[in-house]
């Protein structure tokens, strides 16, 4: 038996997901309440950073800086991108930190976020390197309602699914109970699992949730229990169960209806020109101090090693967020121009004249991934005649149409026919799924009942037997 060493070599390939570039995707998702925020929260703990002029940030004033912005491009003559701000020498003084402290005490502050006490529940967690990092990254991806922003799958390579789904677990066992999920049938079948109920009860719930929601709102249980083939006792005590969970597990933490909104775009109509804005007038500018790296002190001291380290370490740290920053402004720009292209006939009409427009056709225009394009929109709203809408609302999948030159139509587009015919409707009986169907079909729009009575329910309007 050989029992001698060897020493041996192999080359593989590995892609990891590295603190600046997890910033990266987080800069870029944030609205501009949150990056202000972020920005104050790394300005009271990072010395290097400095704000150059004057940014006092402030509800007071946003009714006066809401006319400002950045006229970044012109449909008709699409002239080049201009700098916002005129970039001044920085000198550490009593200027630049009264500035500082400017922000620091006009900047919004908030109640801890929904991210911020996930985090802190993870940090107490025992968990490698690798593990803390991919949940990290699901944690940044939740919106409000503490669902997925983009699909999990997109989050890391192929060759980590392994590791993302024990993250994934990881951060479903924290509270509140219910997130890391994609929607909310998910978390109330997650609620349901945490709490203990049996195989068979969980069955039962999944068919009520998935496909019976609206006939137990309406009272159906015994239509139901035939339709499922079980105890009508049992599916109104199940259903009963059901309302005492939460939907929406993360809304404690959702304090929308005290925020502001802020638009990222502003395209206005002038003079039959239509024109971009860039908003950037409530975000600061930020600048390394100048001053900051001279303070080493002496290379006798013997500290001077570790003040030379925290000082590097400081500086990249400030380059890494104001590389971020400014990478998340030039994507939102270029995505801004190429709506501007796109829905064209949306900002001067309106709604109806919305084109089928997906990430995939932005993403490969600019040769950015869907993700990306994504990341950009979620969380951030647009400035139009037709009044402040959320960006990702200009994207929409097709349907068939021969009514026109395109032969397609959008999904919003469909939605806005299908609320105006409900509402304009004038007979005794209320329209059906397939009447309305039908009237469409006749308009030359091939839609299926299913889908209308999809499309309703995302406009929040009843059923025919309720209305």
């Amino acid at each position: 038996m050989n029992t001698s060493l060897n020493l041996q070599q192999s080359l593989k390939q590995q892609l990891s997901l590295s603190p600046q570039l997890i910033q990266t995707f987080e800069v870029l998702a944030m609205s501009n309440l949150e990056l202000q925020q972020k920005i104050r929260a790394e300005i009271e703990q990072n010395p290097a950073l400095e704000i150059p002029n004057e940014k006092n940030i402030s509800i007071e004033r946003l009714a006066q800086r809401s006319e400002k912005g950045s006229i970044v491009d012109d449909y008709s003559d699409k002239s080049k991108f201009g700098s916002d701000y005129t970039r001044l020498s920085s000198s550490y003084n009593q200027e630049a930190s009264d500035n500082n402290q400017q922000f620091l005490e006009g900047a919004l502050s908030s109640e801890e976020s929904l991210q911020e006490y996930l985090l802190r529940q993870l940090g107490c967690m025992k968990l490698d390197e690798e593990l803390y990092t991919l949940s990290h990254l699901i944690i940044s991806n939740l919106n409000h309602n503490g669902f997925h922003n983009n699909e999990l799958s997109s989050l890391a390579p192929i060759s980590k699914k392994k590791e993302l789904n024990k993250a994934l677990l990881i951060v479903q066992s924290l509270d509140p109970p219910g997130i890391a999920v994609k929607d909310f049938r998910e978390s109330l079948l997650l609620q349901a699992k945490i709490e203990g109920l049996n195989s068979t009860e969980l069955f039962i719930l999944e068919q009520l949730i998935n496909d019976h929601l609206e006939k137990l709102r309406m009272g159906k249980f015994k239509e139901v229990s035939k339709i499922i083939n079980e105890d009508e006792e049992q599916v109104e005590l199940l259903y009963e169960y059901l309302k005492t969970l939460n939907p929406y597990p993360a809304s404690q933490f959702d304090s929308r209806e005290t925020q502001y909104i802020i638009p990222e775009l502003r395209v206005k109509n002038v003079e039959g020109r239509l024109q971009l804005i860039l908003n950037k007038g409530m975000i600061p500018e930020l600048i390394i101090d100048e001053n900051f790296s001279s303070l080493t002190g002496n290379k006798d001291d013997p500290h001077y090693k570790e003040t030379l380290s925290y000082i590097k370490e400081a500086i990249k740290s400030a380059n890494q967020l104001i590389s971020s920053i400014d990478m998340r402004n030039e994507t939102i720009k270029k995505i801004g121009l190429l709506l501007l292209e796109e829905q064209y006939q949306f900002f001067l009409e309106g709604p109806k004249a919305l084109k089928p427009l997906t990430y995939k056709d932005l993403a490969t225009r600019l040769n950015l991934h869907e993700t990306t394009i994504s990341r950009a929109v979620i969380s951030k709203y647009i400035d139009t005649d037709w009044g402040i809408i959320p960006i990702k609302e200009l994207f929409s999948s097709a349907l068939s149409t021969s009514a026109s030159a395109s032969g397609e139509i959008s999904k919003t587009a469909v939605k806005e026919k299908v609320e105006e015919i409900i509402k304009n409707h004038t007979g005794d009986k209320p329209l059906s799924d397939q009447k309305i169907s039908d009237i469409l079909q006749n308009e030359g729009i091939k839609i299926a009942r299913r889908t209308v009575n999809k499309y309703r329910k995302e406009l929040n309007l009843d059923s025919s037997y309720l209305r």
